[in-house]
């Protein structure tokens, strides 16, 4: 019994190849090409929540956002400092008042009425009181950054949307406490683009590439549509001598669904495209012979 079910549980992991009339066929189902937990990137209280299962949405738009009223006080705090400017003032004024009386001693030294201790200890002033006009710069540009580290947290504390797509499941909702064990707000699914996994038999795999149309079968009623090749496993399953194959189908207008059935007839002929694109490297290859004749 216990085998029976992990026997079971490989071919649904793995996916199904079948025999039929045409040769041979792999099954698996589709996928959302992505699927996301969007995660809230700091803790707290949700605020407000802008969709609803269901709801399209596109990249970066605005989901929702955390409770940021402290930070926002924290904001106004740093925007006063930042824009303080009475410390830089005085230290420029004590600046200018140094250096004119160190142009004074120097005046009266060429004339022979300072001392060079006098001099000097007015150019030891001056250089102190540049040093401290240095230093309150220095503080407005640390207040500056602390403004717009502020403004950061803010904006981390709201929610983005980080692929476009449609929100398929709401995990928390407004007023609710986001903790660091359990960040996730909302799942978002890309289905404009579509995925299917195979398990393609290992002698069929060897000659798959990245890149490479197929042509695929879909749902019960046997859509047919094509596929592109987005990765070949280059390891195969021991259990089932097969390699993992992703195919991408392309599904701007939502018209093939996810979750359904994918079949892959694996003697089939390449994809319309595949074919045209061949014929025409084919054409152009006779002609370059021609000509070299």
């Amino acid at each position: 019994m216990r085998m029976t079910i992990l026997t079971l549980a490989m071919v649904l992991s793995l996916g199904l190849t079948t025999v039929t009339a045409f040769g041979e066929q792999v099954e698996t189902f589709t996928e959302p090409y992505r699927r996301i937990a969007v995660p809230a990137s700091e803790i707290g209280v949700i605020e407000k929540l802008d969709v609803q299962e269901g709801d399209s949405v596109v990249k970066d738009q605005f989901l929702g956002k955390l409770d940021d009223s402290v930070l926002r006080s924290s904001l106004m705090v740093a925007d006063a400092a930042m824009k303080a400017r009475g410390p830089q003032k005085s230290a420029e004024a004590e600046v200018e008042m140094r250096r004119q009386i160190l142009e004074g001693y120097q005046s009266l030294s060429d004339h022979g009425n300072a001392t060079k201790r006098e001099l000097a200890r007015s150019e030891i002033e001056l250089r102190q009181a540049a040093a401290r006009l240095q230093s309150t710069r220095e503080e407005a540009e640390l207040r500056h950054l602390e403004y717009e580290r502020v403004k950061q947290q803010i904006e981390q504390r709201r929610i983005l949307a980080p692929v476009a797509g449609i929100v398929i499941a709401i995990e928390k909702e407004a007023g609710e406490y986001v903790s660091p064990t359990d960040p996730v707000i909302m799942h978002i699914v890309q289905i404009d683009k579509l995925k299917a996994v195979f398990s393609v038999p290992r002698r069929e795999a060897i000659g798959l590439k990245a890149g490479q149309k197929v042509r695929l079968s879909i749902g019960y009623e046997g859509q047919t549509c094509n596929g592109v090749i987005e990765f070949v496993s280059p390891i195969a399953s021991p259990e089932s001598n097969s390699n993992r194959v992703k195919v991408r189908i392309d599904n701007p207008k939502q018209e093939y669904q996810s979750g359904v059935s994918c079949r892959w007839n694996l003697d089939q002929s390449p994809a319309p495209e595949t074919r045209e694109t061949v014929k025409t490297t084919q054409v152009r290859s006779s002609s370059s012979t021609s000509s070299k004749r």
